[in-house]
């Protein structure tokens, strides 16, 4: 048996994480899986993250990596189906998109079979999303929820990792964290992208323009405004501020199915 924890750099996966290392649960591999569109910070947080779980616990993190990444997969065809050869575009909103079962599901379902034994998979769902508690697909994964068995929350989660020295400054302004362009976050979370992080924004809107001139299947990453839309929403918002706001906003609950968690 070989003992995984999925970690996305977010707070209840690495909360999850370290307080098994503490109570001594057995645990071989802490597997991230990279989109290529990761924030910088998230980045630098996970190097940071990686030192501390060397020196105290005496194992990194494992990193993995699709041979494609996020916008090669936006930009390639279907292969298949009634879309076979239009340009696929940018992910769903809802339910599993490509997005997440190239990039993460798939890439880190593919390392477990490699190991060559059945795998203990924990998943850093809290307390409150027990609604969220499946099966895996797949017969030599076991699915664990620690901070559920345990009753921890956002809470519970923020407080341990400040204690230990372990915050992420994305939650300055974000209460989830994923890839910069997730299409499940709401409206307040392209905001916060809009407000504090404008490079990313504007990279954005360039990944709808390039759908557009190639006719893709999904042209926008919401249904309701595109980037332009947005852009024009958030400068008449951020104009009418005093300052750049330091609220925390939280993302779409509904159909997360990207373990971003």
């Amino acid at each position: 048996m070989k003992y995984i924890a999925s970690i996305s750099g977010g707070q209840d996966s690495t909360a999850m994480t370290v307080r098994m290392l503490e109570l001594g649960m057995p645990l071989d591999y802490i597997v991230f899986c990279d989109t290529g569109n990761e924030f910088k910070e998230m980045y630098a947080y996970l190097d940071r993250l990686d030192i501390y779980l060397q020196s105290k616990f005496n194992i990194g993190i494992t990193r993995l990596k699709s041979k494609s990444d996020l916008k090669s997969l936006c930009f390639t065809p279907f292969t298949k189906g009634k879309q076979k050869g239009k340009i696929r575009g940018l992910p769903y909103s809802s339910s599993m998109s490509f997005c997440t079962r190239d990039l993460k599901k798939n890439v880190s379902e593919r390392f477990m079979r490699t190991l060559k034994d059945d795998c203990i998979q924990y998943i850093g769902y809290v307390s409150r999303e027990k609604n969220r508690v499946h099966q895996s697909d797949k017969k030599y994964i076991t699915l664990k929820f620690p901070l559920i068995e345990w009753g921890w929350n956002e809470s519970e989660v923020s407080a341990f990792l400040k204690e230990k020295t372990l915050f992420n400054e994305l939650y300055n302004h974000f209460s989830r964290t994923g890839c910069k362009f997730c299409p499940k976050q709401s409206l307040d979370s392209w905001y916060a992208l809009y407000a504090h992080h404008p490079a990313e924004f504007e990279e954005a809107k360039r990944w709808e323009d390039e759908t557009k001139n190639q006719n893709a299947h999904i042209k926008n990453f919401r249904s309701d405004y595109s980037m332009i839309q947005l852009e024009k929403r958030f400068e008449k918002r951020l104009n009418s501020e005093t300052k750049v706001p330091q609220f925390q906003f939280d993302w779409n609950e509904e159909n997360v199915s990207c373990m971003c968690k």
